[in-house]
């Protein structure tokens, strides 16, 4: 099949991972008759790029894809960012300092270009979080270097609920907030998101003429599936998310990107 006007960018944790973090043979067999009919296969992710690139080896990616929930877009082909927005360090480092001395369970993590700096004292981190999402440095908040490209809050439901508000009104007029899962609470630069920046390489040469198509699962995709021209979500996706996908294909653990690709790209 030719998929020349076609570019298919895919979450990752949810979507194209099971829920042991691998890709599955189906969607790699997927991707792979995507790609040599001409399909662009991007990944959109709120991962840095050099932690997904870890559990992406086999798959064929051959286009600029969105890092940081949106903070960034980098090419993994070329090992060169392609775009980056950042957050406005000064303002939101007296919230981070708030955080450490009156929340010290909740795990906080700052995110450059260099790695993913845990500010919080290593012996509060969560050692499986660490394993996958290396590489990190465990450093003082005076030692993260700039620019900062997003911040994530790591704790339990009822942890980061109690300092919602508090992020709330320090991000105010400063950042976006967002929950990239029960347990993730992020601060990313204001206005951004997957769907700002999709919209942002959409100007992009590569992607002329072609069909923007998303699949995601969270509430950090939403914005992403509307800025598609055509969207999917895999049926073990949030209701929210389900509701705001034009279609609704097979989970994660069964293959969602092979799904979408299989099923709905011959319709297009």
């Amino acid at each position: 099949m030719d998929y020349s006007k076609i570019a298919l960018f895919s979450d990752l944790d949810g979507t194209l991972f099971d829920d042991s973090t691998q890709v599955q043979r189906r969607n790699l067999a997927a991707l792979r008759r995507f790609t040599e009919g001409g399909g662009l296969f991007c990944v959109s992710t709120g991962r840095t790029p050099e932690n997904a690139a870890q559990y992406l080896q086999e798959a064929p990616i051959n286009g600029p894809g969105i890092f940081f929930n949106g903070a960034a877009a980098y090419s993994l082909a070329e090992k060169r960012y392609v775009l980056t927005h950042n957050l406005d360090s000064a303002a939101l480092t007296p919230l981070l300092k708030k955080l450490l001395a009156e929340h010290p369970a909740v795990n906080i993590q700052v995110y450059n270009t260099e790695a993913i700096c845990f500010v919080s004292p290593r012996e509060l981190a969560d050692e499986w979080f660490v394993s996958q999402h290396q590489p990190c440095v465990f450093r003082s908040l005076e030692e993260v270097r700039e620019p900062w490209l997003k911040l994530l809050f790591e704790g339990t439901p009822k942890q980061l609920h109690e300092i919602e508000d508090l992020v709330n009104e320090a991000a105010r007029g400063v950042a976006s907030a967002v929950y990239s899962s029960p347990t993730y609470l992020e601060l990313l630069p204001l206005g951004v998101s997957k769907g700002s920046t999709l919209r942002e390489l959409a100007a992009r040469p590569e992607f002329e003429g072609r069909l923007l198509a998303a699949i995601g699962d969270y509430n950090n995709d939403v914005e992403l599936l509307c800025a598609a021209d055509v969207s999917a979500a895999p049926s073990s996706a949030l209701p929210a998310v389900r509701a705001a996908a034009d279609y609704v294909v097979c989970s994660n653990n069964d293959g969602a990107v092979a799904d979408f690709i299989e099923n709905i790209f011959p319709r297009l």
